[in-house]
């Protein structure tokens, strides 16, 4: 089998600005920090959602 490099066929790396442009760029700062915060919630409440969850899961029966 015969390989095929990406240079043969007109292809190259994309540079780190431009993998940042197709991947949607940086996310906003609040974005993130909105995204911990809403983790430590869910780590330290995880009982009481676990058991909201399976009380709605289960009425559906």
């Amino acid at each position: 089998m015969k390989k095929v490099s990406f240079e043969q066929l007109g292809l190259v790396n994309l540079s780190t600005e431009d993998f940042q442009e197709v991947n949607g760029g940086e996310l906003p700062k609040w974005l993130k920090s909105g995204a911990v915060g809403l983790a430590i919630e869910v780590v330290d409440n995880w009982s009481t959602i676990k058991k909201s969850f399976l009380s709605g899961w289960n009425s559906l029966k």
